[in-house]
């Protein structure tokens, strides 16, 4: 079998800690890194071999709107949360990253957590996951 491609969003945290991480996380799986504000706004196309998303959680609030899902969350294997000094854990943000933790993707870490620590999460929400994505109804019984 081969390894899928990790799917991951990364927010929280100030920009530079974010970014930092999200281009180690890119680096480390030899996937794209996206400014969420790309694939957000300027609807650029997720690519099929895997990619990390870069997104401050502000943007959640502008995007979302009421009862809207994120194109970037709604394709990811794992949200990792990234908390931060002005994480306060309210608003529209907070309600779509609770639809995710329930979703079982969400992954809150401290800032300096070490790389490998964030790796493990990716590497467990991929585990089982093929190349292609399975069907969304299961095939009908014989």
């Amino acid at each position: 079998m081969v390894a899928a491609a990790p799917r991951v969003v990364v927010i929280g945290a100030s920009e530079g800690v974010r970014s930092t991480r999200a281009a180690r996380l890119a680096g480390h799986y030899k996937v794209a890194r996206l400014p969420a504000v790309d694939v957000l706004i300027r609807r650029q196309p997720l690519p099929v071999d895997g990619y990390v998303i870069d997104g401050a959680p502000r943007l959640l609030d502008r995007v979302a709107g009421v009862g809207g899902l994120l194109p970037a969350l709604a394709f990811a294997d794992l949200v990792v949360v990234l908390h931060g000094a002005e994480w306060n854990g309210t608003g529209e943000a907070c309600r779509v990253l609770r639809y995710y933790e329930a979703r079982g993707v969400l992954a809150a870490f401290p800032p300096g957590t070490p790389d490998g620590e964030i790796i493990m999460a990716v590497d467990a929400a991929l585990r089982g996951r093929t190349a292609v994505d399975p069907p969304d109804d299961p095939p009908e019984p014989p």
